[in-house]
């Protein structure tokens, strides 16, 4: 049994540390929480961006992160004490947390340092999502990637080296789309200051883009995929959609868009592992340049802060939370 602190979110800009005591059940492991780090989705809960089909409090609150095994549950035999491994499920906004097996991590590959570890979830799935894209690109495609937090920086980084011939990167943060440009994107566009669907249409002689990856969250993103897909393209779906909207579903019909899902997230464990270990290997290759996306680092005691600072910035990408 350990005692810690574990992030509780009771509604739009409130969060709390309880004290608690934690012991892993039969099925569990208790993690050291190395660091965690702040998800988009808990950013728009934060914000007061709540689907109703969320029951509130979010106890335990944060699933991004990761540590070290120091216990393990009397049934468990793939984890052992000592062992590194990535948050898959919720608790890590904490000193310590319960993760159940098999679901609720996985392990680390080896090598791999407890930093990236604890980048786990964002970072395999980005990973995973730029290969499953590259798999549908051809000989001389352009590609337009929608959003440019940091799944949309990952996919633009892992779609360039994967063979389009051109990578258009949209956000409405200008700071964003010079990273972009810094992490080998061709083109970047703000819809805000500019024609995007003009600028296509300039770019790829009135044709429009072969495949659109959409790592915006929005409704607004998918509907501008649609709007610069060529006709017969392909719209890759990384993010995760907090509330119904509106899409042109005669465009998508008429001009027989293919619609590939790449998360992660909702494969099998198996195909997770495998996909976690690849997109190591690729990491660890050297192939993605993760540094510039850590926007800032704060501690457990300061996540309320954290939360605010990063609502008020939009330039963040990815903010970093340390329980000591």
């Amino acid at each position: 049994m350990v005692k810690t602190r574990i992030a509780s979110f009771e509604g739009k800009g409130q969060v709390t540390l309880k004290e608690t005591s934690l012991t892993p059940a039969s099925n569990q492991v208790l993690v050291k929480i190395q660091q965690a780090s702040i998800c988009g989705t808990d950013k728009l809960f934060f914000k007061g961006e709540i689907p109703a089909e969320i029951h509130l409090p979010i106890f335990p609150w944060g699933h991004e992160g990761g540590g070290e095994v120091v216990a393990v549950g009397k049934k468990v035999r793939e984890y052992a004490i000592g062992d590194k491994v990535m948050s898959f499920g919720r608790g890590t906004y904490a000193d310590y947390c319960l993760f159940t097996v098999p679901y609720g991590c996985l392990p680390a590959p080896p090598g791999v340092s407890m930093e990236l570890t604890s980048l786990g979830e964002p970072l395999a799935c980005a990973v995973y999502a730029a290969q499953e894209v590259t798999k549908q690109i051809q000989i001389g495609d352009v590609v337009a990637v929608i959003g440019a937090g940091f799944a949309g920086q990952v996919l633009a980084q892992g779609i360039k080296r994967g063979g389009a011939s051109k990578v258009i990167v949209t956000d409405l943060i200008d700071e964003k789309l010079k990273l972009a440009r810094q992490l080998g994107a061709d083109v970047t566009i703000n819809p805000q200051t500019s024609n995007l669907e003009g600028a296509v249409n300039d770019l790829t002689d009135n044709r429009g883009v072969d495949l659109v990856a959409e790592a915006s969250g929005s409704g607004d993103g998918l509907n501008t995929a649609s709007a610069i897909l060529r006709r017969n393209g392909t719209i890759a779906i990384y993010s995760h959609y907090m509330k119904p909207f509106m899409v042109n579903m005669y465009r998508w019909h008429e001009d027989a868009f293919k619609i590939i899902h790449t998360c992660l997230m909702h494969r099998t464990r198996e195909e997770m592992v495998v996909g976690v270990h690849e997109a190591y290997r690729l990491v660890q290759q050297g192939l993605f340049d993760i540094s510039p996306l850590l926007t800032r680092s704060f501690s457990l005691s300061a996540l309320s802060e954290a939360f605010v600072q990063e609502i008020q910035d939009p330039r963040s990408i990815k903010t970093i939370i340390s329980p000591s």
